[in-house]
């Protein structure tokens, strides 16, 4: 197998979980990526324990900044 080819496949089979540089506003517990709109510069990370959202924003220098952190109610 080929160099790059290893590459890919150890990318493929890594099972590393989906969480980001932050912690948990209310509980400490690492961030997982929700949802990330490249139009509006904003990204929405979810705590893994206690569910809270947190939604970031950058700023006028490149740096993610924390606009809120809150728990969605869905309405029927």
């Amino acid at each position: 197998m080929t160099e790059v080819g290893k590459q890919l496949h150890d990318t493929l089979l890594d099972s590393r979980p989906k969480t980001h540089t932050g912690k948990c506003k209310n509980c400490g517990s690492n961030l997982e990526l929700y949802e990330i709109d490249f139009k509006k510069q904003m990204r929405v990370l979810r705590c893994q324990r206690c569910g809270l959202f947190h939604f970031y924003q950058k700023d006028i220098i490149g740096r993610w900044k924390l606009l809120k952190a809150a728990r969605l109610e869905m309405q029927r």
